[in-house]
């Protein structure tokens, strides 16, 4: 027996007339009847009794009945998931996120959580090398990170640039200063918010040799949550992107203004070029493009 000849029998079972379920099913009668026959005869057992033109359900009609309709909504359940999901409108989707940049994620998922409701998410923190496994391996799809990164075959799509900020403890001496130049940074005990090789933290030791500088780094933390940490527990400064900072604002710390450099950053996301993607990780691709 099979998922038609159960939508065959749940047209009889709710007719009542061979004759008007054949008309519902858009077929003749005679076929109709001949797969009726056919399944009494495969389950061994009347399924129906005829009463002129009517037909009642036997005990047996009236079990196959309630069995036929709770299989043929799930057949219907079943595809129409696997077709909205073959659609982007259904399934998970995986994304990868650095620290610097997890700010940017939450407000981005709510977005498309209101157009894709159906839509699950497995969201995967860490640095670069991780997220660079974590996208050759497919445990990801996408994923926001800042710039500038160093993931390799990869496709970019920035963000709005932003500038960066010094944060420092409010019992330091240079916390009441409204501004202080990239320069004057080198000598304050500096916890670089990420760690070499990686972007940022390349990206600032530059900016200070270009001003012929060098930083006091006394801590590498590619956390901002701990790094925000570290700077109101008294242990140094750091400087991290605007938005960094105004997601993690505290009180025992203060956010100051940085002269003397241009040098900006961005969030944007990015997946590996080539490889396939799910139509779920394209149309969330597609809000930033």
């Amino acid at each position: 027996m099979d998922i038609r000849q159960l939508r065959y029998f749940i047209a009889i079972a709710e007719e009542g007339q061979i004759t008007a379920a054949a008309k519902r099913l858009n077929m003749a009668q005679p076929p109709l009847s001949q797969q009726l026959k056919q399944m009494e005869e495969e389950l061994g057992t009347p399924l129906v009794e005829r009463s002129g033109k009517r037909i009642e359900l036997t005990e047996a009609g009236h079990s196959l009945y309630k069995q036929a309709i709770n299989i043929v909504h799930q057949m219907e359940e079943a595809i129409a998931e696997v077709k909205e999901t073959g659609e982007g409108i259904r399934g998970t989707l995986s994304i990868g996120v650095s620290a610097l940049s997890a700010y940017f994620l939450p407000e981005q998922i709510r977005l498309f959580q209101q157009k894709y409701p159906l839509i699950a998410y497995k969201v995967w923190k860490g640095d670069t090398q991780l997220l660079t496994q974590w996208l050759e391996r497919r445990v990801i799809e996408v994923a926001v990170v800042r710039l500038p990164h160093s993931l390799p075959n990869c496709t970019t799509i920035p963000m709005e640039e932003e500038p960066f900020v010094l944060i420092v403890p409010n019992a330091t001496s240079y916390a009441t200063a409204d501004q202080i130049h990239m320069s004057e940074i080198a000598a304050l005990p500096l916890i670089m918010p990420s760690t070499p090789g990686l972007g940022i933290y390349d990206l600032l030791v530059k900016e200070f040799e270009r001003l012929g500088a060098a930083p006091h780094v006394i801590c590498e933390c590619p956390d901002i949550s701990l790094t925000v940490n570290l700077v109101a527990a008294q242990v140094g400064c750091s400087i991290v992107p605007r938005s960094a900072w105004e997601t993690h604002r505290n009180e025992q710390i203060r956010g100051i203004e940085i002269s003397g450099t241009s040098i900006q950053s961005a969030a944007a996301v990015v997946w590996q070029s080539g490889r396939h993607l799910s139509k779920a990780a394209k149309r969330f691709i597609g809000m930033f493009s």
